[in-house]
């Protein structure tokens, strides 16, 4: 980048970093009930053998195959892995559930197919308005 250029890329890389600071003051000033009672259900069906299904769409699915890399890798600290599967990784069964059942159909298919009771199917959504 020419250096005549930089002064501006400094200027969007602040403004980029002042709406992420607002915005979790904006979150940490929220009722955050539901978050801790997510979390707390997530963490007693892991603890207790269970497995952690997670998708999302576009940018969300890769933000459910990174939190499974780190249930099942490592978070912070040596332990045990835990049983977690993003459901947005293989592209086989994706596009094959798309095609035979429709779009709105590829991680409840998988859900049902590989879910049992006690698992925590976990969807994550910028809009929350998906029909998948």
């Amino acid at each position: 980048m020419p250096t005549s250029d930089i002064g501006g890329a400094v200027s969007i890389v602040g403004r980029t970093l002042d709406a992420a600071i607002d915005a979790h003051r904006r979150v940490r000033g929220l009722d955050l009930t539901a978050v801790a009672t997510a979390a707390s259900t997530i963490t007693s069906a892991l603890r207790s053998g269970r497995k952690l299904l997670a998708f999302g769409n576009g940018g969300s699915a890769g933000d459910a195959q990174h939190l499974v890399a780190e249930l099942v890798g490592r978070f912070q600290k040596e332990r045990p892995g835990f049983a977690a599967v993003a459901l947005t990784a293989d592209t086989s069964l994706l596009t094959s559930v798309a095609n035979d059942f429709g779009f709105e159909q590829v991680f409840a298919r998988q859900v049902n197919a590989l879910g049992v009771a006690g698992d925590v199917a976990f969807a994550i959504s910028t809009s929350g308005a998906s029909k998948n």
